[in-house]
């Protein structure tokens, strides 16, 4: 082979590679589909779709489908309650998750565009790598089945009927704090 013929092709090879990555990095058309929350934008929502997918398999189990669940609109009123701060960390946690399949893994790919079985996988890469790592999903994972655990339609299939709080008619004490505990040499 000649050297020009080995570098035109090493720059097609180059071209056809940053072309896969562009592909790749670039907004799935599932993304406009779904319309912007109050807290979450559309990518964050579509995110949190395929996520709430791979998290919450109900298909051929008797809980309710995750589709019957407004899990996002959920996620999306869990979000607004807490400060700016909070949701702007999340956001940087929620795009280093969606794009480290990119270089982590041997994925090549962003999370929402990963099957199932690949994205189950990276998730549990993630459950028991880095300790950044382990705590940005551990975060992930809790938004997404608090938001789905939280709606009355999913307590049925578990036979559960509600918070006794609720069905005795407790009054809730709000943020109690702690009892203090006396230590011996001050009581003397």
């Amino acid at each position: 082979m000649q050297r020009r013929t080995f570098l035109a092709r090493t720059a097609q090879m180059g071209l056809l590679a940053g072309f896969g990555v562009i592909a790749a990095c670039s907004k799935p058309d599932s993304v406009s589909a779904l319309p912007a929350g109050e807290a979450l934008d559309r990518e964050q929502m579509f995110f949190f779709s395929h996520l709430a997918q791979v998290l919450l398999p109900t298909a051929g189990t008797p809980l309710t489908p995750v589709n019957q669940v407004p899990v996002l609109s959920n996620l999306d009123k869990l979000m607004l309650t807490m400060p700016q701060s909070t949701r702007t960390d999340l956001a940087a946690a929620i795009k280093l998750f969606e794009y480290g399949g990119m270089v982590l893994g041997w994925h090549f790919s962003r999370f929402t565009r990963m099957p199932d079985e690949d994205a189950i996988q990276y998730i549990d890469s993630w459950q028991t790598g880095h300790p950044m790592q382990q705590g940005i999903v551990s975060v992930l994972k809790r938004l997404v089945y608090s938001s789905y655990w939280r709606d009355d339609s999913t307590w049925g299939p578990l036979d559960f009927d509600g918070p006794v709080s609720e069905k005795w008619g407790l009054t809730s004490l709000g943020e109690a704090p702690l009892p203090q505990r006396q230590s011996a040499h001050l009581s003397q």
